[in-house]
């Protein structure tokens, strides 16, 4: 894969983080908090798929994501450890949201998980820039 094209991925993975990070706010005014969680990760999943993608690597699944942007980015000092425990806990409550049919995220946390993929977001945004 080019330079070129390894930038392309990464704007088009950018700009769908953007439209699941502004589903998950309209889920939550129409106080569908699971979705908005569910929406959330996605989000925050775009994100670290786009940084990957500017490194030519291209992770299918969550826990892949979550292990490369540990190797790329944060063992080398580019993104805080906490970065990458933020796409954890995102995921978690992602799997309960969408495969536990028991789970019931409240309006409370749903915001809490919004703002946990805001701040995910805005530390990758300067480095796809």
């Amino acid at each position: 894969m080019t330079d070129a094209n390894c930038r392309a991925n990464a704007k088009d993975a950018s700009r769908l983080g953007d439209e699941c990070l502004a589903e998950a706010r309209y889920l939550l005014a129409g106080s569908f908090s699971n979705a908005a969680v569910s929406c959330a990760d996605y989000a925050a999943f775009n994100w670290a798929s786009a940084l990957l993608m500017l490194k030519g690597l291209e992770p299918k699944t969550n826990r892949g994501v979550i292990q490369l942007l540990q190797l790329h980015y944060v063992e080398i000092g580019t993104l805080a450890p906490s970065a990458a425990a933020a796409l954890s806990q995102l995921e978690t409550y992602r799997e309960l949201s969408d495969y536990n049919a028991k789970a019931s995220f409240d309006e409370r946390r749903a915001t809490a998980e919004i703002r946990r993929a805001e701040d995910f977001i805005a530390a990758c945004r300067p480095l796809v820039a």
